[in-house]
């Protein structure tokens, strides 16, 4: 007799896709200034690394842990030079999660985001559709 062990995993998260052709620390720099976040690179400079074929795919990640509410904001960057992070949302250059605690008004954060001056559109993204979901388990 033979068993299979499959794993399930919660996805505990929201997400948004963000179109702007702006370098990652100017858009981090935006959402800090709009949402009144304090987004940064940790001091180790951890990415996030996803094995593709026989090579890695290197994203930049900033976060930031809000104490008052403990909701968790993470920008990832989609695109690198090996890829996409979640390719079926190639046309989003960057990924805002959020792991929320306490209630998170999505329709008014987005709106917040877009109205950032070099932001070309922002989108909620459902992550159940996503095939490549796993990828934004770390």
């Amino acid at each position: 007799m033979k068993y299979t062990l499959e794993e399930e995993y919660e996805y505990d998260f929201r997400l948004i896709g963000i179109s702007c052709h702006e370098k990652d620390y100017r858009i981090c720099w935006g959402l800090n200034n709009r949402l009144r976040l304090s987004l940064a690179k940790d001091g180790r400079g951890i990415e996030v690394l996803i094995k593709k074929t026989n090579e890695f795919s290197k994203h930049a990640l900033y976060s930031y842990f809000q104490e008052d509410t403990e909701n968790e904001f993470m920008l990832l960057n989609n695109r690198s030079s090996s890829g996409h992070l979640v390719p079926e949302r190639a046309h989003a250059d960057y990924l805002f999660l959020i792991k929320e605690s306490y209630d998170v008004n999505l329709e008014e954060l987005i709106l917040k985001i877009k109205s950032i001056p070099f932001v070309l559109t922002a989108f909620e993204v459902k992550v159940g559709d996503l095939k490549s979901k796993e990828n934004l388990l770390f």
